[in-house]
């Protein structure tokens, strides 16, 4: 993987700008600091993609070779309410693998939005994959609908919230010392069925294996108005998503365009 990380870095000129310039961006670090973050960057998420396929080999009896997941009794109690159960997760450690291996310790099915692929035969082939544990691939664009009946049906949906978002689907929020356009669809639905949001990440351990970390419920904001909430809604979930980038910065899909847009931090 170290071999096939370095060839990546060094051939794929417009990812690697993408990537440095990110990370001076957000961690503010020197120019050498963030070509060396990259380079481990790419050779993590090489190897992120070769383990892809590997997740057909996993099971109910041998998932745990490859993840360790830890505060499962938080998605537990929640779930016991019966309004079903949002995650808040994003494109670090291995986000594949810590999905599907989901349905192998956690009593209800889990939705995973996923913006579809190009070209159509290879979205036609990840989705397979993604779903042969027992999960469901909710596309990005029917969002919305689908959740709310996974959500009647006491079941979990997992939105990974890192990705740059468009003005019409986004919300300013904090993000890394600056404002970034978020998707709002988390605070929404989360505010309109009263179902608890749940942080849950994962992070490759020395061993090869990911560990899954499963934390309490994230407080729901209860003054002002809708709009009001659901922007510190929002902003707490950015808050929870820097602090794991930060402590596993070479381990998060800095190659994606997340500070396309972005404007300074108002002060209150």
């Amino acid at each position: 993987m170290l071999f096939l990380g370095m060839l990546w870095y060094a051939l794929d000129t417009e990812h690697r700008k993408t990537a440095e310039a990110n990370i001076r961006l957000a961690l503010r670090v020197s120019q050498e600091e963030a070509r060396r973050l990259t380079r481990q960057n790419f050779q993590h998420l090489v190897r992120v993609f070769s383990e892809f396929p590997r997740m057909t080999r996993m099971s109910r009896e041998n998932f745990r070779q490859f993840v360790d997941p830890r505060g499962e009794e938080h998605l537990m109690r929640s779930l016991k309410r019966g309004r079903g159960v949002l995650i808040l997760t994003a494109h670090l450690g291995n986000w594949e693998w810590m999905a599907y291996c989901a349905p192998f310790f956690l009593p209800a099915r889990l939705h995973i939005v996923a913006r579809p692929l190009r070209p159509r035969i290879l979205n036609q082939w990840v989705t397979t994959v993604r779903q042969r544990s027992g999960n469901r691939v909710i596309p990005k664009q029917r969002a919305l609908l689908h959740a709310l009946k996974a959500l009647k049906r006491n079941e979990m949906v997992g939105f990974l919230l890192d990705q740059n978002a468009g003005k019409k689907t986004g919300i300013w929020a904090p993000f890394f010392g600056m404002e970034v356009l978020t998707h709002k669809t988390l605070a929404h639905i989360a505010l309109r069925t009263g179902a608890p949001v749940h942080p849950v990440f994962n992070h490759r351990l020395a061993d090869g294996r990911y560990q899954i970390d499963i934390g309490p419920e994230i407080p729901t904001p209860q003054h002002g108005t809708l709009n009001d909430k659901a922007a510190a809604f929002t902003a707490a979930f950015n808050r929870i998503l820097e602090d794991q980038i930060r402590q596993y910065p070479d381990q998060w899909y800095w190659v994606h365009r997340r500070f396309r847009r972005f404007r300074a931090q108002r002060s209150f």
